[in-house]
């Protein structure tokens, strides 16, 4: 099937937009170099000179086009968790060390600790609090990316124009509003 361009309607500069991005994406393996060459910092990196790592970069064109990515690891849910653990094993540290002092009642070997371990506790509660807040956002989310989704995988780009379209609908959309366009246009739930 031959898709025309709805703006100059040719079709022999139309290309599909997951293609687009994948032409536009390099990985690179190896050392970090110094920034000499300017590149779109696309995904968050943490550059240590010498260490070795997986590096990606994307032209402005792919990152527009591209697919909305969430801006979290999956293990920074976990963070308030392990930050329990960790506090409670040295709430019970502190707490065996001053059982073993002399006369130390009950209270003092179970409250004193959150003197030193309250900010742990504190801080792994919120962060436990705000990844279940952010799963919950994640599961309501998750039908309207999957519809974003299959719309993003039927756009096509065309270079000549500079614009993305879906075929059969007769909007163009610069590739700036690729995000605006997947998630916002067609709310209605029309068919495609």
């Amino acid at each position: 099937m031959e898709v025309k361009c709805p703006a100059c309607g040719l079709v022999d500069q139309v290309v599909a937009v997951p293609g687009v991005v994948a032409a536009g994406t390099t990985y690179r393996i190896g050392r970090v170099r110094l920034p000499g060459e300017r590149e779109v910092a696309d995904l968050p990196s943490r550059a240590a000179l010498g260490a070795s790592k997986h590096q990606m970069s994307r032209t402005q064109l792919a990152v527009w086009l591209s697919f909305p990515s969430r801006h979290y690891t999956p293990w920074t849910r976990n963070q308030g968790y392990v930050l329990l653990g960790v506090a409670a094993l040295l709430h019970l540290v502190v707490s065996l060390v001053i059982a073993m002092g002399k006369f130390s009642g009950w209270a003092e070997v179970l409250l004193a600790p959150f003197c030193l371990t309250g900010v742990f506790w504190g801080v792994g509660l919120l962060l436990v609090l705000g990844a279940y807040g952010a799963r919950k956002r994640d599961v309501a989310e998750g039908p309207a990316r999957e519809k974003a989704y299959a719309v993003w995988e039927s756009l096509y780009y065309c270079s000549r124009d500079n614009v993305a379209f879906e075929p059969g609908v007769d909007v163009t959309f610069h590739p700036h509003e690729t995000r605006e366009y997947i998630f916002g246009f067609r709310r209605s739930g029309g068919t495609r």
